[in-house]
């Protein structure tokens, strides 16, 4: 993800916070904030990274995803492991995701297909999805540990990208003195 220690970084489905206890000691004035709508991963997640929450590096969020009722802010990186949505028709992404997103932001989706089998129509899918959203879409397969990996790496956001510079830039600030 080439974090650097001013980036804010935004996680959707962060599960127990296994992502932000590698991410945050990288940070700086940067932010990391996890989203995940299970109760028990938040709680997990909040234990796990107590230090960097009581120092104001990290917030974690017990809800979907759904940005469209918050102010847009603008995160330098987004990642997202194992969330299906992203590859499949089951939600509309689109809107959620520019909110999010500044043209000097990079997303970030990796996946854990179950089978060997399944790594291609996932990468195929997510890769296509994300070409929806961004200009620059790359995607990698990789074996990890015995594991199958999927990666999909997106930037330069497409469309509106004047209207959230210009509105989301105070919440964001805000979120790195948080």
């Amino acid at each position: 993800m080439e974090i650097e220690p001013k980036h804010n970084i935004f996680e959707i489905g962060c599960g127990s916070g296994i992502a932000a206890q590698r991410i945050c000691p990288l940070l700086g004035r940067g932010s990391y904030m996890g989203l995940d709508k299970s109760p028990a991963a938040i709680k997990a997640a909040i234990a796990r990274n107590a230090a960097y929450t009581k120092a104001g590096r990290s917030i974690f969020i017990e809800a979907p995803l759904n940005v469209l009722d918050r102010e847009p802010a603008l995160f330098d990186r987004v990642l997202a492991v194992n969330v299906n949505l992203f590859w499949t028709d089951a939600y509309d992404i689109k809107t959620d995701i520019r909110r999010i997103v500044s043209k000097r932001s990079t997303f970030v989706q990796v996946y854990e297909p179950p089978s060997a089998s399944q790594r291609r129509s996932i990468a195929r899918a997510a890769g296509k999805n994300a070409e929806e959203l961004f200009e620059n879409v790359s995607a990698k397969m990789t074996t990890r540990g015995g594991a199958g990996l999927v990666a999909i790496i997106a930037s330069g956001p497409k469309n509106a990208r004047h209207e959230r510079r210009r509105s989301g830039t105070r919440l964001h600030r805000g979120l790195a003195r948080a």
